[in-house]
């Protein structure tokens, strides 16, 4: 491949990118699924490439672009995170209703996979630790996780990833308007008493002008460097220490040369961070626009991944993954709606949305169910959230560590989530539960 025909590839990647953006500003059904237009446009060549109609051809590049961007995706999660003690401890309380639903998940989607697998045995290997991947960190994520595998020699979880992940958006919004629906009427939201319609520019369509927000903000003249590239380079930046502290360390320490690429961006980001902070160089890193680049990036990763998904896989071993799909669903709205009860002292309804929506679909869907109970955005479920997905980044390192602990047996992955979900469940039952009763 040259850098000539990798333009071309892009060029059609942007038609079809664009395709995806008007279909789904012109189809509604899927504003209100959130849907974006990256899965969109990715479903769009698919069902028109060669697997199917033959009308275009989809470019050999794609399939290799998600494992090498999801590198530098990763490393954007971990870059400029910071800790507020005080905000922190306020906040703990919502932090073991998403992470014991996570261990749940993890556990059960991992021994459900293997079940499954042995009436479906052509399903990839440990493909059963991709629901908790797609289902709290989304297309991404999966995406990240299904690279390691294929660093392991393990096809076809990148197929399972991305319908997982999109199953996941449906059933986070179908079952979570239900949910909002029910709970108004119970009386258990904080704000409305009955589920607010959101105005159609939350879903799609031209912001209003009084709507609109920064994507960043320039931290040097231009003159110097252009703020995009100076944004770019810092975050390219952070997986190339990654990828160079592994290769130092691996010359003392061989083992750590088997770990997955994914964890360079996690490891790098971290502690290219922590060095600029302690040179005071960090005022020069614009985040929202690291976020924005990593937005970018990833938006990528979703639509190649999806342009080159094997459709006959799909459509082989579409039963178990619906029946994949509705049991962790089915298992996560009571554990989400019990401990947040229980543990929460404020708006444990609000937090209950916002944990759902996120441990199906993503934050976004999370955010969209908090809205339909909170449109004035008074209740702090959002943030609440911001503050966990701070504590618990370290849960990051699982996409590249699961996938190589799945290579030896289910067993030590989900003792993981099992120590996981009774870890956290047990500090919410005895002692953020006991701290409301008392209160």
């Amino acid at each position: 491949m040259t850098i000539k025909t990798l333009c071309s590839d892009m060029l059609l990647l942007a038609v079809f990118m664009l395709m995806g953006f008007f279909i789904r500003e012109y189809i509604k059904p899927l504003q209100k699924l959130f849907l974006p237009a990256s899965l969109i446009g990715g479903l769009l060549i698919l069902l028109l490439g060669q697997q199917v109609l033959g009308v275009v051809t989809v470019p050999d590049s794609y399939s290799g672009i998600p494992n090498v961007l999801i590198d530098i995706v990763m490393a954007s999660l971990v870059f400029g995170v910071s800790f507020n003690r005080d905000k922190i401890f306020s906040y703990l309380d919502y932090v073991c209703v998403p992470m014991t639903a996570y261990g749940l998940q993890m556990c059960l989607g991992t021994g459900l996979g293997y079940l499954l697998s042995q009436i479906w045995p052509g399903l990839p290997k440990g493909w059963g630790i991709m629901g908790v991947f797609s289902f709290h960190g989304g297309h991404g994520t999966a995406g990240a996780a299904a690279a390691t595998f294929e660093e392991l020699g393990v096809e076809g979880n990148m197929a399972v990833g991305m319908v997982l992940s999109t199953f996941g958006l449906i059933m986070a919004m179908m079952v979570g308007m239900v949910l909002v629906n029910y709970g108004v009427r119970k009386g258990w939201a904080t704000y409305v008493k009955e589920p607010k319609a959101q105005p159609s520019w939350f879903y799609g369509g031209t912001l209003p002008e009084e709507n609109r927000k920064p994507t960043g903000h320039t931290v040097t003249t231009g003159i110097s460097i252009n703020h995009l590239a100076l944004q770019t380079c810092w975050l390219l930046c952070a997986l190339f220490v990654g990828r160079q502290l592994f290769s130092f360390i691996g010359n003392f320490w061989s083992e750590i040369k088997v770990l997955p690429s994914v964890l360079h961006g996690v490891i790098g980001g971290a502690v290219l961070w922590k060095v600029l902070e302690i040179l005071k160089l960090d005022r020069f890193v614009d985040i929202k626009t690291i976020k924005l680049i990593s937005g970018f990036l990833l938006e990528l990763v979703v639509f190649t991944a999806m342009a080159t998904l094997d459709v006959e896989f799909i459509s082989t071993y579409i039963a178990p993954l619906l029946i994949y799909t509705f049991t962790l669903c089915a298992v996560t709205v009571p554990c989400v709606l019990i401990t947040a009860k229980k543990f929460c002292k404020h708006e444990w309804f609000e937090k209950a949305m916002m944990a759902f929506g996120a441990a199906t679909g993503n934050t976004s869907t999370g955010l969209a169910l908090v809205r339909a109970v909170d449109p004035d955005s008074n209740s702090s479920a959002g943030d609440t959230h911001g503050v966990y997905t701070t504590l618990t980044c370290w849960k990051d390192s699982f996409v590249g560590l699961a996938p190589m602990w799945l290579m030896t047996g289910i067993g030590l992955t989900m003792g993981v989530g099992a120590a996981l979900m009774v870890g956290f469940a047990a500090v919410g039952f005895g002692y953020f539960a006991r701290k409301k009763q008392q209160a």
